[in-house]
């Protein structure tokens, strides 16, 4: 069956996390949440147990039915929740990042990366800042990178959070090296971010067309520089946006600049919630 599946690992980010995967739930038609869940050794029974209850008591006061998934202790918790979650773009799986930095950083080397790569679903991990949003951030950023496709990809996990945006700001980073960036005049800049400027008018559009946005909800801004997580994470603090909706791809999520990974940079710096997507094409 498809619809809105939660991969929960039983962690404190875990049930922050937990409200978007509600609320997601609780705007689409079946108003039903899969909870996923992997046993292990980290988290007791019965405080797995209180936990869940929680959860459970939010699906109530929303109007959600809860079908929890708890799966034995297992070798590859991934493939454990791969195959809970039917492959296909009418399954949408929410999870998290984690909580603290590791070596390897909050995404790489976790189950929500590899579930972001293997392209079985449509994924969303998150990590939240503010807790206290509930789930209900309002006000988003979005940064885009020009692809070809415009923004299809991104289309059908943002309108999970569509009916509850009252503020959608677009991002588009036109990318130079350092040393051109240093010698950049305001003409030769201003130049670089027409082409960018004329790619955010069509995602406006398709945007609005898709979600039912009105105009003065949507805006986009184009910048010409030579560190694009920085310039997201100062946008999200300028816009006072409350979640970064992030697309990842199988490059982006392995490739390495001279300052590390782009994803990892922006999860670690941003002020307020961030939600990496991929999309099932």
């Amino acid at each position: 069956m498809s619809g809105i599946y939660f991969a929960y690992d039983g962690s404190l980010q875990g049930d922050w996390v937990s409200h978007y995967a509600v609320r997601a739930a609780a705007g689409c038609a079946e108003r039903k949440l899969h909870l996923v869940h992997v046993r292990d050794d980290r988290t007791s029974d019965s405080e797995r147990d209180v936990k869940l209850g929680r959860i459970r008591a939010e699906c109530r006061r929303r109007g959600v039915e809860l079908e929890l998934h708890v799966q034995p202790p297992a070798k590859s918790a991934f493939q454990a929740i791969r195959a809970s979650v039917p492959a296909g773009v009418d399954s949408f799986l929410i999870c998290g990042t984690r909580s603290r930095e590791h070596k390897r950083g909050l995404l790489s080397g976790t189950v929500s990366e590899r579930l972001l790569r293997s392209g079985h679903c449509h994924v969303l991990a998150v990590r939240v800042i503010q807790p206290g949003l509930l789930g209900l951030p309002r006000q988003l950023l979005l940064p885009v990178s020009g692809h070809p496709r415009g923004f299809r990809s991104g289309l059908p996990l943002l309108k999970l959070l569509a009916p509850d945006i009252s503020h959608l700001q677009i991002l588009y980073v036109e990318r130079v090296s350092r040393w051109q960036f240093r010698l950049l005049s305001r003409e030769s800049a201003e130049q670089l971010r027409r082409p960018g400027q004329a790619y955010c008018d069509r995602i406006e559009q398709e945007i609005r067309d898709q979600l039912g946005l009105v105009p003065s909800v949507v805006d986009s801004h184009v910048v010409v520089s030579d560190d694009v997580p920085k310039e997201i994470v100062i946008a999200a603090n300028k816009t006072k946006s409350r979640l970064i909706y992030l697309g990842a791809s199988e490059r982006n999520l392995t490739e390495r600049f001279f300052f590390g990974n782009p994803v990892e940079q922006v999860l670690r710096d941003a002020t307020c919630d961030v939600a990496i997507y991929r999309g099932r094409v």
